[in-house]
């Protein structure tokens, strides 16, 4: 009876679990094609008639091309920096056994420690006298900080998992330690490098307090910023906010439609430890 009964709790928690995260993508989806009158009356009624113009006011208003464009590029830029500073990070605290190894991986965590709140004033100031205002480079230096620990402490995990056999002889060979992470390391640690770089981007894409503190010139507001325009001082256009959001969630869910065996692969596997 109990091995019948764990697969049925699981299985059981599991479908509540996909009901959580899928009630508001589904709200959203259902709203985005209704006036602001229906949603207010009526939020869970189908969208009879459908509000089709919805999608394509929210586009123009919202300038939500540009936005995507600048979201995708900032994205790319914080991936791709994180990447550069985790991937030798997290090699070197499972491999190299540093001097102060501890107050290393101390200071590598600090990020996630202080609050972000704490950071806001500071953080405008510095930019202001480096004139990274409304700058997208800047913004990604931003994001690259507040997530290289987040990365640097999965990819820990799952460089655990990689024999060390297999680099101490190519270390006997005569491989040097930059080889042996590039062409031994990295190509192990695919999957986990690329859950790692799947998730970094969901969380850039996603940000928005960071966006609001640097970006201030309507060119170049990230997608999130973007939203902000269908509210004014007096009224929100719930409309048209939710087509946008719409719009915005569509490029990391798609994402994560083509990832998600290889996110779930290397997020598995770094949970295993030798």
């Amino acid at each position: 009876m109990t091995r019948l009964a764990r697969p049925r709790l699981s299985t059981l928690l599991l479908v509540l679990l996909a009901l959580v995260w899928f009630y508001p993508v589904a709200w959203t989806l259902l709203n985005a094609f209704k006036s602001s009158a229906d949603i207010y009356r009526a939020p869970w009624d189908l969208p009879w008639p459908p509000v089709v113009g919805n999608i394509g006011e929210a586009w123009s208003r919202g300038q939500l091309g540009v936005a995507l464009a600048n979201s995708a590029y900032v994205t790319a830029m914080t991936v791709a920096g994180v990447l550069v500073l985790a991937v030798p990070g997290a090699y070197s605290l499972t491999r190299l056994r540093p001097p102060l190894r501890a107050v290393l991986l101390i200071v590598v965590l600090a990020p996630l420690i202080i609050p972000t709140e704490v950071l806001i004033v500071p953080l405008f100031s510095m930019f202001r006298a480096l004139g990274l205002i409304d700058s997208l480079p800047g913004l990604a230096v931003t994001n690259v900080v507040a997530y290289v620990s987040f990365a640097t402490l999965i990819l820990v995990g799952y460089f655990r998992t990689i024999p060390r056999d297999v680099t101490d002889a190519a270390g006997v060979d005569g491989a040097g330690r930059f080889d042996v992470l590039l062409r031994i390391v990295i190509p192990l640690a695919r999957p986990g490098i690329l859950a790692v770089a799947v998730l970094v981007a969901v969380l850039a894409w996603n940000d928005f307090s960071a966006s609001l503190v640097l970006l201030q010139k309507p060119d170049t507001f990230t997608v999130q910023l973007a939203l902000t325009r269908f509210s004014t001082f007096y009224a929100t256009d719930q409309g048209l906010t939710f087509a946008g959001m719409a719009i915005v969630i569509l490029p990391p869910l798609l994402l994560f439609l083509v990832l998600q065996r290889s996110l779930i692969q290397g997020l598995a596997a770094g949970l295993v430890r030798h």
